[in-house]
């Protein structure tokens, strides 16, 4: 099997560590600003430990649904989230990505929360998770879709934040 290299992307948000890490943590939170530029939340439900899961849905244009599920690995509180990520369907139950069938199954992903000066840190790492190579070749060529995904839902994020301190 090949080996593919992590997709890593950083951004530093002016607001503290505490603040970030529950956003990231909290249904209430990720229902405001986690998806894609034009969808929005239409499920959540989440059971917040080592063990637990996060599954959720949203909606687009055209009212197509997405739902996914992360299952937490570790926690370390304002510092550290590790999860595995897939897409799933509306009961739960492992699904496929619904624009790209060869997209890995699972992702591994290592969340990191960091104090620098301007505020904190935000890296997310993502790494295919028991991939075959066709996956790994997915994930690799959606690279620049990755930096413009992300990129959106961190504005999603910022504009959120601005709301939270106003």
């Amino acid at each position: 099997m090949s080996t593919v290299t992590p997709f890593v992307i950083s951004r530093v948000f002016r607001a503290p560590r505490p603040l970030l890490f529950a956003v990231n943590t909290q249904p209430e939170h990720l229902a405001h600003w986690l998806s894609p530029e034009g969808f929005h939340n239409i499920h959540t439900d989440m059971d917040f430990r080592v063990g637990g899961r996060y599954h959720y849905g949203i909606q687009g244009p055209g009212g197509m649904e997405m739902w996914g599920k992360q299952e937490f690995r570790d926690i370390t509180v304002n510092e550290r989230l590790v999860l595995i990520q897939s897409f799933s369907n509306r009961e739960g139950g492992l699904g496929t990505h619904p624009m790209a069938p060869t997209w890995p199954q699972y992702m591994h992903v290592t969340t990191t929360f960091e104090d620098v000066p301007e505020g904190t840190r935000v890296t997310i790492t993502w790494l295919p998770h028991e991939s075959d190579d066709i996956g790994l070749q997915t994930f690799d060529a959606a690279r620049p879709g990755m930096e413009m995904g992300f990129g959106g839902t961190f504005v999603k994020l910022e504009a959120y934040l601005q709301k939270l301190q106003a």
